[in-house]
């Protein structure tokens, strides 16, 4: 075995010796075949960061595109997401086809919901909440089921903001507002459900889109949200008090002196 290498060292050497002038510099090495310049490419398979640039592309492209175009260049995307095992291309093709107006893609976003990886899921339901376009009503029922059912911390967390964010603000101020038990009511009541969830991030967006919904002001005092959830459900006669302005001053931890 040494003497095979010996022997490939002496041709190398011998190779370079009787090159013009006998002058060994970096250019007459490149051209020796042993170090001759090889591509990493592989025939027929894209590098990962031109495959995610093309995918934006299709989306940058679909969003302006004639009804022809879009069809075709969701066909390509929805293709992508069902055949790729990269979970970072999946979510490529997510962020692109939610940029291109299409009757079929809230279907398509809601049945990537169930994709297993939580990071796929994540960029559907944001999708979800910027571009759906159906019943409201029916979007309210699919964030109240992600946002009980998700196994992942995050994805929950985002179904209650987004719940938040979708749902019309209602300011209630007396039972009587609740007359017809609407959309607002609903999302109320879900969230008042989440309160005592094992997950502090799911308890604290709670008490954020509860806020946002209803334009009360108990900042992360969860007893009085949770009294005000009592109220709404009939169970006490009057409201909490808001807090108080001292209440909603920040806290500020002073160091201790001896």
């Amino acid at each position: 075995m040494k003497g095979k290498t010996v022997k490939i060292l002496l041709l190398v050497f011998s190779g370079v010796m009787a090159l013009p002038g006998c002058a060994v510099d970096n250019q007459h090495i490149a051209r020796l075949p042993l170090f001759e310049a090889r591509s990493d490419r592989i025939p027929g398979l894209d590098p990962p960061h031109e495959r995610r640039k093309l995918i934006r592309e299709k989306g940058a492209r679909g969003a302006t595109a004639s009804e022809e175009s879009r069809e075709i260049l969701v066909a390509q995307l929805v293709h992508e997401y069902q055949t790729s095992p990269d979970p970072n291309m999946r979510r490529e093709a997510v962020d692109a086809l939610a940029k291109i107006p299409h009757p079929q893609r809230d279907r398509f976003l809601r049945e990537i919901l169930q994709d297993p990886n939580p990071f796929v899921r994540l960029s559907a339901l944001e999708a979800l909440g910027n571009t759906y376009s159906g019943d409201p009503e029916s979007l309210q029922r699919l964030l109240i089921d992600r946002m009980r059912t998700d196994a992942d911390q995050d994805v929950r967390v985002a179904a209650v903001r987004i719940l938040g964010d979708v749902t019309p603000p209602h300011k209630v101020e007396n039972r009587q507002m609740w007359d017809g038990r609407g959309i607002s009511h609903t999302a109320i009541l879900e969230l008042g459900n989440l309160l005592n969830d094992r997950i502090p991030a799911v308890r604290f967006a709670a008490m954020r889109s509860l806020q946002r919904i209803t334009g009360m002001d108990y900042g992360n005092d969860i007893n009085r949200w949770l009294h005000f959830i009592r109220y709404v459900n009939g169970e006490v006669p009057d409201l909490p008090a808001e807090r108080t302005f001292t209440e909603r001053l920040p806290t500020i931890a002073l160091p201790m002196f001896r």
